[in-house]
């Protein structure tokens, strides 16, 4: 009976490792879980496509020509347009000096993406305080003049116009007049006297990296128009509306019937369709020069907005699923990789004619990843461990 068993044993091991026949999703089947998914009623008719990575073929797709809200994958564009128009190792500065004007300070900076007015923000992320900047700047001239000052004026330039009139917002409240005034950076040069601090932002890399996992929208908004800077465009709206035609341009990608508000997606005029997602992860699937962009993705069940996703409603696919989120009132979005032992396939999911409820956005999310659930699977199966039963082991005792 031992025999028996073992040899049982070394059977099963051999059908693992030697080729026995797997569950693995072939794009026929793939096909099939994607039908049922664009026909879900959960999903109200979403736009959809599935890539087969390796082949470039596209194995599914409903509406996915139709002009959508794509919500936060979006940001994939924007992430796109950083990967080709910006130095991946660049930081960006902010400076606080006093000014050769009396009770005057400067500040001096990059267009820093990463600089906030969140005291909150900066202390939790590292991220450079415009509000400590203020504070420090009066502070300073206090010190200088060894008397209350209660009014100062804030010269600026290279940092946002709204966070200069925080700043001021912020002093006011402190019962200090401030008058902040615009310079140009040879202005600003000029009139510095004694620097006070300088605070540099982490990389572009690393910026890329934080506003796509965790879906960052100023901070996407920001890094999108000194994308759109750097390629020659107006640092605005319309200037991220042309970087990322040109970068669809030089992928020759079909853009015609995309509709850019902002660089973030939040807007809910913003529109592209799921085959226009689809190319542009197919080019960042197989072009080095947009690496950044898939680095940059969540992982499902692991980390990003991702993170609590895939670990009730389809556990087997946690961490083989990586992937942009969108969401906005009415709309769930996905758009990224799944794995499927030695498959890779590309998918993009528009669901936009949701109720605006976040009920039904949570039915949505729970609804897609079942499916997404259906096509995951491992490149390495995950082998048995054979359990001998007490009965088994009393009949293996008792036999000659």
């Amino acid at each position: 009976m031992k025999k028996i068993i073992g040899v049982a044993l070394s059977a099963l091991l051999c059908g693992v490792f030697l080729g026995a026949p797997t569950s693995a999703f072939d794009p026929v089947r793939a096909a099939t879980v994607f039908t049922n998914l664009a026909k879900d009623p959960d999903l109200k008719n979403p736009s959809v496509i599935l890539i087969d990575a390796s082949t470039k073929e596209v194995v599914f797709e409903s509406n996915s020509s139709a002009a959508r809200k794509p919500a936060s994958t979006l940001k994939l564009l924007a992430g796109a347009s950083v990967a080709r128009y910006l130095d991946p190792k660049m930081r960006f500065q902010t400076s606080l000096s006093i000014s050769t004007e009396s009770s005057s300070v400067v500040i001096q900076g990059d267009m820093d993406p990463w600089a906030t007015f969140s005291a909150y923000n900066a202390k939790r992320l590292g991220q450079t305080s415009l509000k400590y900047l203020a504070y420090r700047g009066h502070a300073e001239l206090e010190a200088q003049a060894g008397v209350p000052v209660k009014k100062m004026t804030i010269y600026y330039n290279g940092i946002y116009d709204s966070e200069a009139k925080n700043m001021k917002v912020y002093l006011r409240s402190k019962k200090v007049a401030v008058t902040v005034k615009p310079v140009s950076a040879n202005e600003a040069q000029n009139l510095v006297s004694e620097p006070v601090i300088n605070s540099i932002s982490p990389s572009v890399l690393q910026m890329t990296h934080y506003f796509m996992k965790w879906s960052d929208n100023i901070l996407s908004e920001r890094m999108a128009r000194l994308a759109a800077k750097s390629a020659g465009f107006p640092q605005n709206t319309t200037g991220i509306r042309a970087v990322f035609k040109k970068v669809l341009a030089e992928m020759e990608i079909d853009s015609s019937k995309l509709v850019v508000k902002d660089g973030s997606g939040l807007s809910h005029d913003n529109r592209l369709t799921a085959k226009l997602l689809g190319d542009l992860l197919l080019e960042v699937y197989e072009n080095p020069e947009y690496k950044l962009v898939a680095d940059s993705l969540p992982s499902g069940g692991i980390n990003g907005t991702l993170n609590e996703r895939f670990i009730k409603t389809a556990p087997q696919a946690v961490g083989l699923v990586r992937a942009k989120t969108g969401t906005l009132n009415g709309t769930v979005s996905l758009a990224g990789y799944i794995e499927s032992e030695d498959r890779e396939y590309i998918f993009v999911v528009i669901a936009d004619r949701l109720s605006r409820s976040y009920s039904a956005s949570k039915v949505a999310r729970d609804t897609l990843d079942r499916y997404l659930g259906k096509i995951a699977l491992p490149l390495i199966p995950v082998i048995p461990v054979p359990v001998v039963t007490e009965t088994a082991t009393v009949i293996s005792s008792t036999t000659p």
